[in-house]
C-alpha cells in the first residue's frame, strides 16, 4: 500500500511540473488577486483532477476512442475559448488601474466563483483527461494494485498536485512584495499570453483534430 502512495505521489510530481494553462492561471489570479484567491483556484482545479480521475478510472474512456471527434471538438472550442477569456483579462485594465492586495480577504461567494474557475479550466482541457487515460492505464494494466492501492495512488497523486500548486501561488504572491506595479502588470500579462496561446492550440487541435 505504501508504494502506491508513492508512486502516485511521483506521478503527481510530473503533473505538477507540466507547464499548462492552469500554471498560467495560477500566476496570474496569485499576483492580481493575493494568496487566497489562487488558494481557492488550486482547490478548483485538485476538485476537478479529482473529478477527471474518477471519470477515466470508471469507464468514460470511451470517449476517447474513434468515436470521440465531436466530443472532443466541443471540449476543445469551450476549454480553448475558456482560457483565452482568462488571458485577455490582464489586458482590460491598465497596471496602474489594479490593486495589489496580497492578503486581502474574499468573501465565501467569491471564494467559490475561484473554485468555480479552477473546475472549469482544468475539466475543459481535453489533455486533462489524456493524460489520467495514460495514468489510469499504467495503474490497472502494469501494476497488481488492489482497490484500495488504486484509491492510495490517486490519492497521493492529486494530494501532490495541489500542494505543489500551493506553493507556486504562495511564491507568485510573495514576489508581489518587492515589484512595482508596472513589473507586476507586465508579469501578469505575460501569465495572459501564455494562457490564450494554450486557448489557441486547444481551437486548433479541435479543428485539426487531436
Amino acid at each position: 500500500m505504501l508504494n502506491a502512495l508513492l508512486n502516485g505521489i511521483m506521478y503527481g510530481l510530473i503533473l505538477a511540473m507540466l507547464i499548462g494553462p492552469v500554471f498560467f492561471a495560477l500566476i496570474r489570479t496569485s499576483i492580481d488577486k493575493g494568496f487566497r484567491s489562487g488558494a481557492y483556484l488550486a482547490i478548483g482545479i485538485a476538485l476537478s483532477d479529482a473529478l477527471a480521475a474518477t471519470v477515466v478510472y470508471f469507464g468514460v474512456s470511451r470517449f476517447t476512442g474513434d468515436d470521440s471527434a465531436l466530443f472532443e471538438m466541443y471540449l476543445g472550442w469551450v476549454g480553448g475559448t475558456l482560457m483565452i477569456a482568462f488571458g485577455v483579462a490582464p489586458f482590460i485594465k491598465g497596471a496602474a488601474e489594479k490593486k495589489y492586495l496580497p492578503n486581502t480577504s474574499i468573501n465565501r461567494a467569491e471564494g467559490l466563483r475561484y473554485i468555480f474557475e479552477g473546475l472549469l479550466l482544468n475539466l475543459l482541457n481535453p489533455f486533462v483527461y489524456i493524460f489520467w487515460l495514460g495514468v489510469v492505464g499504467y495503474v490497472t494494466v502494469s501494476t497488481d494494485y488492489t482497490p484500495k492501492g488504486h484509491f492510495l495512488f490517486f490519492t497521493g497523486a492529486i494530494a501532490t498536485v495541489f500542494l505543489t500548486d500551493l506553493s507556486k501561488v504562495y511564491v507568485a504572491n510573495r514576489i508581489t512584495d518587492y515589484l512595482n506595479a508596472r513589473i507586476i502588470g507586465l508579469i501578469d500579462k505575460i501569465a495572459g499570453l501564455g494562457l490564450m496561446a494554450f486557448g489557441v492550440r486547444l481551437i486548433v487541435y479541435a479543428i485539426y483534430g487531436f
